[in-house]
């Protein structure tokens, strides 16, 4: 197929993946501007950026005052009263997102049974209430999956592996309702009689006017629905960034006052007390994400931010390598680098004994545990991959293309990535290399900071990051701190949500700052499903004032002419509108 046909094929057959109407499809008028803001100011870029969050908070207190949000907190604590399982599921970054909330509820009822060890058993019992999965398996939390979220099928099918059914509850963190997998979840978890509940970051109305695999989820009358639409993306279509924002602070506040609910019933004045922590009123969880947000804008924590952001501009600018090394928060930092791939057309991270493909600008690994034991701690339960067969992709209705081609996502593919404290020469084979450990409320002191002191001398120079409730005592000379005063909560929900802010931030400002956003837009997005190839068009015909039409043919000619080894060389849009005279990414 030439580029004229396969250009034809889009415009007529893949209308559903028409979405420049979709409002977090288009740019944001708050930053705008950005590229050209960063580019003489860092800290300036970084404020136009966290501006886009201004929304989050006062969408998220509308949320907690609902009657579905009460419904949410209250089906969570019956599971856990009946034995029953809470799913969360989703893709893309709020898929990882959904792994993450299941870890953080896993870790927290373990963590206590430490504390009150005669209650061990029917704490374990507890943390096993919680699932999570993301469409393509638990593979796609190291590399996305490609064209996995255009087919609804697929996302019905990871819910019936997992087994849910009548009593259960599923919750659908829908990103902006575009992807055809998650929506396919929400239905087939429905079908089965799960309490299904879907969260969804874009208006109803044009969501059901433009896309029926989003009017058929709004027509069955039993799925429960959460509006959490907060505005455009701070980098258009980036969802990444605030829908998973006020997914996280909605959905993690859902599951430390269903834990708190459960604790202040059956434990003794003195159990409760060992627990340590408590949580917030739904208003306060609000209220304290405008705070921190109000912190990470202004002084010493903006100011840190931007210090994070030239490091790392500079080693990139150098062609080098950035590798952060902790235990605390270890899966938020490798969500964070793992998006930055479809993102910005980045290499993705590749497995251990691979020589052949580019090493990934950042990584991330637990100075702690050899790379089994690290994924243990990530996971907090066994790794779950899709090993499914060509005949069921067929049955599936994949296209030829997965059909001749099977994507590596079973169930031994994650554990491929190692992100323990093995050495790794790719990660200093190439200068500069820095080693930055990432230490947070000063849980890196010990340990963790005896291996950055052992292994900095393999790099040619190393950093510690200290972010949160830094201790007054410097770890070394050479720290940046990015302080926040947040209240810690039985499952430290707002440190989850600092940690998640700062490194958005700091990988955003540094793409920004190195000309892979242009404006606000994401002028370096890899095209892995078809929302990505419409929005690559998008831009395309954006900022070449060309038809929409004219544009598809464009970027077909760049991608069907380009080998697929060298898809990281630079994104398909870069190379559409270099050819069509334009300077991408100066400003």
């Amino acid at each position: 197929m030439d580029h004229i046909q396969a250009a034809r094929d889009f415009i007529e057959n893949e209308k559903q993946f028409h979405l420049g109407m979709i409002p977090t499809e288009q740019s944001n008028p708050l930053t705008r501007d950005l590229s050209g803001r960063i580019a003489k100011d860092t800290a300036d870029g970084v404020r136009t950026i966290l501006a886009a969050d201004g929304e989050i908070a006062g969408v998220a207190l509308r949320c907690f005052r609902s009657e579905a949000f009460a419904g949410l907190v209250k089906d969570i604590r019956r599971a856990v009263d009946q034995r029953r399982t809470v799913l969360f599921s989703s893709v893309g970054a709020s898929g990882r997102m959904a792994l993450q909330l299941d870890a953080t509820w896993r870790l927290f009822w373990t963590d206590l049974a430490q504390r009150i060890p005669l209650r061990a058993k029917q704490f374990i019992d507890i943390a096993e209430r919680t699932n999570s999965l993301t469409t393509g398996g638990d593979r796609a939390a190291v590399r996305s999956v490609e064209n996995f979220e255009d087919y609804m099928t697929f996302g019905a099918r990871q819910i019936a592996d997992a087994g849910v059914g009548p009593g259960d509850v599923v919750v659908a963190l829908a990103e902006c309702g575009l992807s055809a997998s998650i929506n396919g979840s929400a239905i087939e978890a429905d079908k089965r009689g799960c309490t299904t509940y879907y969260l969804y970051c874009n208006p109803k109305e044009i969501l059901c006017e433009h896309l029926d695999r989003v009017r058929a989820v709004f027509e069955r009358e039993n799925i429960i629905e959460m509006p959490l639409y907060v505005g455009n993306a701070a980098v258009s279509g980036s969802t990444r960034m605030q829908v998973t924002s006020v997914e996280l602070l909605v959905a993690g506040a859902a599951l430390e006052l269903a834990a708190w609910s459960w604790l202040a019933d059956n434990l003794t004045a003195s159990e409760l007390s060992a627990v340590g922590r408590g949580v917030l009123t739904p208003d306060d969880y609000a209220h304290e994400f405008a705070r921190l947000t109000g912190q990470l804008g202004s002084g010493d924590a903006l100011r840190g931010i931007a210090q994070a952001v030239e490091y790392e501009v500079d080693v990139y600018n150098q062609g080098g390598l950035i590798t952060y090394a902790t235990h605390a928060y270890l899966q938020d930092i490798l969500t964070d680098t793992t998006e930055r791939q479809p993102t910005f057309t980045l290499p993705p991270f590749r497995k251990a004994g691979d020589t052949e493909s580019p090493v990934s600008w950042a990584y991330a690994k637990d100075p702690l545990f050899p790379s089994d034991i690290a994924w243990q701690h990530v996971l907090r339960r066994p790794i779950k991959g899709l090993d499914w067969t060509r005949g069921d992709y067929v049955r599936m209705g994949a296209a030829q293309s997965i059909l001749d081609k099977p994507p590596a996502v079973g169930s031994e593919e994650l554990s491929a990535y190692h992100i323990g404290y093995e050495d790794d020469p790719s990660r200093y084979g190439r200068r500069p290399a820095r080693l930055v450990l990432v230490d947070i409320d000063g849980a890196s002191v010990g340990k963790a900071y005896d291996w950055y002191l052992g292994n900095k001398p393999n790099f040619d120079a190393g950093l510690i990051l200290r972010i949160g409730d830094i201790p007054a005592q410097p770890l070394c000379a050479d720290e940046i701190r990015i302080p926040a005063d947040v209240p810690h909560t039985i499952m430290e929900l707002m440190t989850h949500l600092h940690v998640k802010l700062v490194f958005n931030l700091l990988s955003t400002a540094t793409m920004a700052k190195i000309g892979r956003i242009w404006g606000n837009w994401m002028i370096q997005v890899l095209p892995t499903n078809k929302k990505l190839i419409d929005r690559s068009v998008r831009i395309i015909a954006g900022l070449a004032n060309i038809p929409y039409e004219r544009a598809c043919e464009e970027f077909f000619k760049s991608y069907l002419g380009r080998s697929p080894d060298e898809q990281y060389r630079e994104s398909y849009v870069v190379e559409t509108l270099r050819r069509l005279g334009m300077a991408p990414g100066k400003g």
